[in-house]
């Protein structure tokens, strides 16, 4: 049941990301347009663009622990092998799942700042706690990844193979 309900966030993930992704691009090229042939600006695009790409960014940082793509500093792998560096791994993920703790814990606090004090954006009147709400979002949901890649560690401390990384 759980590997289905991260299937489909899965899905929903990648739909989003994409649907995003194309709308900021329309909303970019509209100013373009209005820019240029009309020789007036959209006061709202520009922050609706980047509010967007808030989101893409901490949502895309979820992906990059599914599909094991973020950058790492490997230099201690020439050096140690085997179970040393099945523990440095480990290791760092642990600290990972710290981090993401630590950003939910202060976005969560941030946005309902934001919240209590009603704090709008400049030119669309936007509540900006919806743009907050990426950060505790996003990291909760990049932890949760991160668990199951250390449950995954931990299960093939072992062995010789390295565990896939799943959701």
């Amino acid at each position: 049941m759980l590997k289905k309900f991260v299937r489909i966030y899965d899905e929903v993930e990648a739909k989003v990301l994409v649907a995003s992704l194309v709308f900021t691009v329309l909303i970019i090229f509209l100013q373009i347009v209005m820019r240029s042939i009309f020789n007036s600006s959209l006061s709202w695009s520009e922050e609706l663009a980047r509010y967007i790409f808030i989101w893409q960014i901490w949502l895309g940082m979820s992906i990059g622990v599914r599909d094991n793509k973020h950058i790492k500093v490997e230099i201690l792998f020439q050096y140690v092998h085997g179970r040393g560096e099945k523990i440095i791994k480990i290791v760092a993920t642990i600290l990972a799942i710290f981090m993401c703790g630590f950003l939910v814990w202060y976005g969560a606090k941030m946005t309902n700042n934001a919240m209590t004090r009603n704090s709008l954006s400049a030119a669309m009147r936007f509540p900006l706690w919806i743009v907050y709400l990426s950060l505790p979002f996003s990291s909760l949901v990049t932890g949760l990844r991160y668990i199951c890649v250390l449950g995954d560690q931990i299960k093939n401390f072992n062995t010789d193979a390295e565990a896939p990384v799943e959701g």
